[in-house]
């Protein structure tokens, strides 16, 4: 069974778009429930017009995944819009852009969603700094014990919670280095290893 627990929201920006910015005051990329939720909005007065929405895995090839057809908007206010993308690629970069037809092409927006598979947890990115994250599968948010330790296990650091995921800063690393650590829910434990730099 799949846990989808985090998402990592990156703007890739592209050169020249004030035409667009006209016509598209809004576009964002977010998880929903490890599916990606396309949220658009169109400037009052956007005419009838095709609305393509393209995907890949590649920010230099992407294809239309769907169009919503002759979208006319409304002469004098925005209208939004949203699409919901499941045929998501996990654990790397999924790259989105609106084609507006005539009016031009969105910036390139991308969304990692990380998916957790059994009881195998993650740290994302890796190597790790304070500001990454370990994720774990923990639907029921049953009280977790995380117990992590030194490549010579000269320290050592226990942290409890019921939720699926901690920030690596709230298990108070202060050296660089290889580590070792498990996670207990009710009787079942995992292990994994992160480089923290």
């Amino acid at each position: 069974m799949r846990n989808w627990v985090f998402s990592l929201f990156l703007l890739i920006t592209v050169s020249s778009h004030a035409q667009i910015d006209q016509y598209l005051t809004e576009y964002t990329v977010t998880e929903e429930k490890g599916l990606v939720l396309i949220t658009w909005t169109t400037s009052a007065g956007f005419t009838c017009e095709d609305i393509k929405i393209n995907f890949g895995i590649d920010s230099n090839a992407q294809s239309v995944v769907y169009t919503y057809p002759g979208i006319c908007g409304a002469e004098n206010k925005e209208e939004r819009y949203t699409y919901l993308f499941r045929d998501v690629v996990y654990n790397q970069p999924n790259y989105f852009q609106i084609d507006l037809g005539s009016f031009g092409l969105s910036p390139i927006l991308s969304i990692t969603v990380i998916s957790v598979d059994g009881l195998n947890p993650k740290v994302y990115p890796n190597p790790a700094t304070n500001n990454s994250t370990l994720i774990f599968p923990n639907a029921n948010q049953d009280e977790a014990s995380i117990k992590v330790y030194s490549v010579n296990r000269t320290s050592f650091t226990e942290v409890k919670t019921r939720n699926d995921r901690i920030v690596i800063s709230e298990l108070g690393l202060e050296t660089s280095g290889l580590y070792f650590f498990t996670i207990e829910i009710k009787g079942i434990r995992s292990r994994g290893k992160f480089l923290f730099l």
